[in-house]
This record gives C-alpha cells, sequence and structure tokens, in this order.
C-alpha cells in the first residue's frame, strides 16, 4: 500500500512540510540559493510547478527561454523576431515573472496597438495559468485587501500581486503620467522617438525597493525590453537597435541583442510551414515584406544612407530574359554581369 500524495493545484508536496518561521530560518541557506537561480533563469522555476501531465504536450522553446533569462539579467534587451514565434506570450510572461520573483516591482507593458493589446494580455495570462496554475495564487484576493487581483478597461489591463508588484499593460497613447521600474515595450518598432523620449522613458523614475527598504545594487536598474519583428530601417526604433549593438560590445553585462527567422520558429513547430510557404509564394508578397516579416532583416535605408534602396529596386527590374548567352558578332568581348541576392527562401 502506497502513501497518498499530497497536491496542491497540482502538484505534489512533501509530507510533513508547514512553513513556519523556524522552518523557514533553518532552510534560509537553501532557499537563497533557489531563489537567485530562478531570478536569473526563471524558466527553470515554470519546470518545476508545471503539471507533469501538461509538459507532456507542452513545454518552453530553448528561444523562449533565452528571452525570459535575458528580460531578467540585463537593464537592455532587444530580440527582433518573425511572426508567430509567441513573441507577445514570451514578453507577458517574462514580466509577470518579474513582478513575482522581485517584490515591489511595477513594470509597464507598452503597445502602439489600441484595444488588441488588452485582448491580447488577457488571453495570454489566462493562457499561462493554464500551464502553471500555481502562478494564479500570486494575484491579490478579495480575502487579501477586498480587491481583485485583476483590474481591467478598454485602454489597459493591470495584475495585482501579493507582494506589491503590479504590472500594467497599456497602450503607448494612455500610459502617460504612470511610473514604474521596468519598460517592456511590445512591437517597439511601431513607437516613434517622441513617444518614447518624451513619454515613455520618463516613467521609469522609479527604483524598485525591496521588501525591508533597500536597493538591490546587483539588480539591473530601470531596465527596458524591446520585442518586435523587423521594419524599414527609416523608422525610429532602429537607431535605438544600433545603439543597444554597439553598446553590447562595450557593456556587454548590461545590454543583450539578438534576433531569429522563420527557422528557429518552425524547427519547434510554433508556426505552421504551408502558410509560410503560401507567404513566399504569392506574388501580392515582396521580397522585403517577407524579409522584415519572416527573416527578421530590416530593409530599406537607414537615415545616412547615400543610396534610395527603394528606387535602386525598381531598376532591378528584368526587362528580357535570356536562358543562355547571345552571341554579337559587332563585340566578340562581350561578357554577363551576374548578381544574386543573398536571399534564402522557405525550406
Amino acid at each position: 500500500m502506497t502513501d497518498k500524495v499530497a497536491m496542491k493545484d497540482g502538484i505534489p508536496i512533501e509530507k510533513g512540510v508547514v512553513l513556519t518561521r523556524d522552518y523557514l530560518d533553518a532552510n534560509q541557506e537553501l532557499f537563497t540559493k533557489y531563489l537567485n537561480l530562478w531570478i536569473r533563469s526563471p524558466d527553470l522555476l515554470l519546470d518545476e510547478i508545471q503539471d507533469p501531465e501538461d509538459a507532456k504536450h507542452w513545454h518552453l522553446q530553448p528561444y523562449q527561454r533565452i528571452a525570459l533569462r535575458a528580460s531578467m539579467r540585463y537593464r537592455y534587451h532587444f530580440f527582433t523576431a518573425t511572426r508567430g514565434a509567441s513573441k507577445s506570450f514570451t514578453t507577458y510572461l517574462g514580466a509577470f515573472l518579474k513582478c513575482m520573483l522581485l517584490p515591489n516591482s511595477t513594470i509597464i507593458i507598452a503597445s502602439d496597438v489600441k484595444g488588441t493589446v488588452i485582448k491580447t494580455a488577457e488571453a495570454k495570462f489566462n493562457e499561462f495559468f493554464r500551464h502553471w496554475p500555481m502562478l494564479k495564487n500570486e494575484l491579490k484576493t478579495r480575502q487579501d485587501d477586498g480587491k481583485q487581483g485583476t483590474k481591467s478597461s478598454n485602454n489597459y489591463y493591470e495584475l495585482y500581486f501579493k507582494n506589491g508588484s503590479q504590472l500594467s499593460v497599456e497602450s503607448k497613447d494612455n500610459s502617460r503620467g504612470l511610473r514604474g521600474t521596468n519598460l517592456v515595450i511590445e512591437e517597439a518598432a511601431l513607437v516613434d522617438e517622441i513617444s518614447y523620449n518624451e513619454v515613455l522613458v520618463p516613467q521609469l523614475n522609479v527604483a524598485r525597493r525591496e521588501v525591508d527598504g533597500s536597493f538591490n545594487e546587483e539588480e539591473p536598474v530601470s531596465s527596458q525590453t524591446f520585442i518586435t519583428t523587423a521594419r524599414e530601417r527609416t523608422v525610429f526604433i532602429y537607431g535605438k537597435l544600433i545603439e543597444c549593438a554597439i553598446n553590447e560590445i562595450l557593456h556587454p553585462d548590461a545590454y543583450y541583442v539578438w534576433g531569429i527567422s522563420y527557422e528557429v520558429p518552425l524547427r519547434y513547430g510554433v508556426i505552421n510551414k504551408q502558410m509560410l510557404l503560401d507567404q513566399r509564394d504569392s506574388s501580392t508578397v515582396n521580397e522585403e515584406s517577407f524579409a522584415r516579416e519572416n527573416l527578421s532583416i530590416w530593409t530599406g535605408n537607414n537615415r545616412d544612407a547615400w543610396i534610395d534602396s527603394k528606387r535602386l529596386t525598381k531598376r532591378r527590374t528584368l526587362l528580357k530574359c535570356e536562358r543562355k548567352a547571345q552571341e554579337n558578332p559587332s563585340n566578340p568581348n562581350t561578357f554577363y554581369l551576374i548578381g544574386v541576392n543573398n536571399f534564402c527562401p522557405a525550406a
């Protein structure tokens, strides 16, 4: 006869474990070790609390783990990803975990898309709670202070945590005046210079305090995370990408810049291969559009470019198709110069 395993939200609990002050004091070193590990690698915490049955059918992919760790470890994190790579899912999950693991955090997720961002946020948080039910226990309840753990309208969606943290998902046009310890910009390429410099960045004037009121000197202060699909190089945020890339060389402990093409989420079954092939073969999708949406390549000119790439592309149209070399009796020294784009179509 086997002992019945105690469960809480589908997670086994050791028999006889009671969280008293004496128990916590006796195991402080062990708890500190795990908390430090989970703060730097929050995906490992998710592995611990996920229902084993659910894990058989769904689990975090390697690139999602990288995104979660980068958001926790660096002051500036810039992630360019293809369409359908679960950018929103990873963005909201990273912000939720930071609020949970770092008490008194105030994280603002800003997006240029009105209305849509609110609906997306609510759907993503419900998805988290389905995979990791214990996460929902981190939110306030009416039993705590008479208030619910969530608050929403057509313009915002807010979560309130038991440890004093707050997570706000706002349209960038409605976020003026907010104050936060961390900023996440979703679809950052859509944010213009004035919105970034005069609305979003000034919100980061509050430093997070520990429960005892002190500051953590090792914590990335006023961190900024940029999540986006590639766009034209003429947009404002492309300049921020270049700035972060340069600073990553100068200050590798504070900056992390990376990107993925369609090949990564396709490899892990996150996006549909047939849809990708349809986009590649469609006559309404040009090469630059496919490069931005699926290869994470920023296209076009930057502001200092000498040559207008759009004008150049128009003049590259093949006027006459020659399938074999044509002899030119008047000039026997005639030769062909062939140029090939470094373009990788979907496999």
